[in-house]
């Protein structure tokens, strides 16, 4: 999804409340652990906003720090890949394979009338 170019997102919540979907996940393009979460929510047929935080107009340091620390605050964590369902914060990558085996992941989901494949979960 590309976000629009007459003015910088203000802040996560912003990015959150403007996606066309549920699912937000900030990531670096790099990153494993990133890669293994949206490998995830693709093997889910759950479509999701990516924000990638080293590229394009986010790699722009002043944003960049501004939204790491952002989300720092919000989830009290400094790594990536950081998945929002809503303004829910689910965590990283393990926060959200637990959530999803625990159940919790179907159940952020079902507001938004997103569901799961069968077995997905417990």
């Amino acid at each position: 999804m590309t976000d629009t170019k007459h003015r910088d997102p203000l802040s996560v919540q912003e990015l959150i409340a403007s996606s066309a979907h549920p699912v937000t996940l900030f990531s670096l393009s790099w990153c494993t652990y990133c890669h293994a979460a949206k490998q995830l929510f693709r093997q889910l047929n759950v479509a999701c906003r990516v924000v990638e935080l080293d590229t394009g107009e986010y790699r722009e340091p002043v944003l960049n720090q501004r939204l790491r620390k952002e989300l720092h605050h919000m989830t009290g964590s400094n790594t990536l890949p950081q998945v929002f369902v809503g303004a829910e914060s689910v965590g990283g990558y393990t926060d959200t394979q637990a959530a999803l085996r625990s159940g919790r992941l179907k159940k952020l989901l079902e507001p938004y009338a997103i569901t799961l494949p069968a077995g997905s979960s417990r």
